[in-house]
């Protein structure tokens, strides 16, 4: 299977990177396109976290044939991500895909200065992206002999996009819709993105069934509503399973340092060490919950039932969003 890479950070992704995408597609020299996200680039961080980046990508292609997103670096944890490094590892991985890498021409004029960039045409047939006249140097295609195609020119950055953000203009027409809500909803490129969840439970009796929910809050905005019932057990345990739920919420979608709430008091004082956890059924998701704190760097802090945002989503059953 002949498969072209096609690596950056996507920093967020944008139409240009998808127009391009899909002439890699259609020009029939390949079986499959892959956006190969940049886990740790070498050269000039992403602003977005890596998960970030790979979400705003499987959003974007929703739909489209022949095109994924590779998460190869990542799954590794390759850092920093060299393209030496990352197609040694890729192709040792993959044995049996024929595999291109896609750069442009100001890529390939800056090639020598890459990690060991002679043995790179040993790892993958390189494939020349050309918008004008480049003027590659001769040693260098006579090293790479890439299969050169003719790349439209698009008047479209992530750069751009990010300025735009930070200025509170519309980014509409430059990257779909569905990435621009993943956007505005994670609080990214705002250089703001002040998060809060408030996490709730209750009991039909002590025990008794459980409802558990929480509410996400990004810039003052709820952006996210989960509720379910989850067994049978106390109020304590269901404060926990509901904390739980909230911080695997909140790890999946790439969110760290924010606030956690809950007009649980006990749960708090728990939590910061204050009361000791006795119960055998609760000492687990205790010692769990806590390792999740720590790992996300957040605060846990206590609210009045009034003021806990999810406290009404644990008054009737719903299903999760």
């Amino acid at each position: 299977m002949k498969v072209a890479l096609f690596g950056g950070r996507f920093d967020p992704p944008h139409y240009g990177h998808l127009i391009l995408a899909r002439d890699l597609r259609e020009s029939g020299f390949f079986d499959t396109v892959k956006f190969l996200v940049n886990y740790s680039p070498p050269h000039k961080k992403a602003e977005a976290g890596f998960s970030h980046r790979v979400r705003m990508l499987q959003l974007m292609l929703r739909g489209e044939e022949g095109i994924t997103v590779e998460t190869f670096e990542g799954e590794k944890g390759i850092s920093p991500s060299y393209t030496y490094d990352v197609l040694k590892a890729y192709k040792r991985e993959h044995p049996d895909e024929e595999v291109f890498f896609v750069v442009g021409e100001d890529q390939m004029k800056q090639i020598k200065s890459w990690k060991m960039y002679e043995k790179l045409p040993t790892l993958a047939k390189f494939v020349l992206l050309k918008r004008g006249e480049g003027n590659v140097p001769e040693d260098v295609l006579r090293t790479f002999k890439p299969l050169t195609l003719t790349a439209r020119k698009l008047d479209i950055s992530s750069s751009e996009i990010r300025r735009r953000l930070r200025e509170g203009k519309s980014v509409r027409g430059l990257t779909s819709q569905e990435v621009i809500d993943y956007i505005h909803s994670h609080g990214l490129y705002t250089g703001e993105g002040d998060v809060a969840i408030y996490t709730d439970a209750s009991a039909k009796g002590n025990p008794g069934e459980l409802t558990i929910a929480f509410v996400v809050r990004v810039n003052g905005r709820t952006v996210y509503e989960f509720s379910k019932t989850a067994g049978y057990g106390t109020n304590n345990e269901g404060e926990y399973l509901a904390l739980i739920e909230a911080l695997n919420w909140a790890k999946r979608s790439g969110f760290k340092n924010f606030k956690v709430y809950t007009d649980s008091r006990l749960v708090v004082n728990q939590i910061k060490g204050v009361y000791r956890v006795k119960s055998p059924r609760i000492r687990p998701l205790y010692t769990l919950a806590l390792g999740m704190i720590e790992e996300l760097g957040i605060e846990i802090l206590h609210v009045s039932r009034e003021e806990n945002l999810s406290d009404a989503l644990t008054r009737f059953k719903r299903t999760g969003v």
